[in-house]
């Protein structure tokens, strides 16, 4: 069975890229303005993500799916975007998975869509992203997080 958006507690977690703009390779850049997680408690899974503008992300479509996606979605300067990869902690591996993560600029929205077949997951969430506070102790804490969810009673 599905489970629905307001069902799925759902944490966004965004950090400041910074390798932006460094190379890579003759010609290659680092484009992510962002990189950043989002992560699912039940059920149990994490995704990555990299939050690039609309030109930059747009290029990286590889399939149908994706060419799906960039055809209904309209090009603002506003907006930050990514593809949704599927994280496996044990193998390390980031394996697509259906649908996109938007991120508004102006008013730090976050519009995640998820169809993960695997894990019986689809839904879409809008969230609001607010800056963190800095890390305790030297743990690294993120610029933005967007939650519907108490994340001091998930499980770690």
């Amino acid at each position: 069975m599905l489970k629905t958006k307001t069902e799925t507690e759902i944490a966004v977690r965004l950090y400041d890229n910074k390798f932006y703009g460094t190379t890579y390779g003759k010609g290659l850049y680092r484009r992510a303005l962002y990189n950043g997680s989002i992560d699912l408690q039940t059920p149990l899974v994490k995704y990555v993500i990299d939050l690039f503008i609309y030109d930059d992300w747009a290029n990286q479509a590889k399939t149908d799916d994706q060419m799906k996606i960039i055809r209904k979605i309209q090009k603002d300067k506003d907006l930050l975007f990514s593809w949704i990869y599927r994280y496996s902690k044990e193998a390390q591996t980031k394996t697509l998975v259906y649908g996109c993560c938007i991120m508004d600029c102006n008013d730090n929205n976050v519009v995640v869509l998820i169809g993960d077949d695997e894990f019986g997951l689809e839904g879409n969430w809008t969230l609001v992203a607010k800056p963190c506070r800095q890390a305790v102790n030297g743990g690294k804490a993120a610029t933005l997080l967007a939650t519907n969810a108490d994340l001091s009673v998930w499980q770690k």
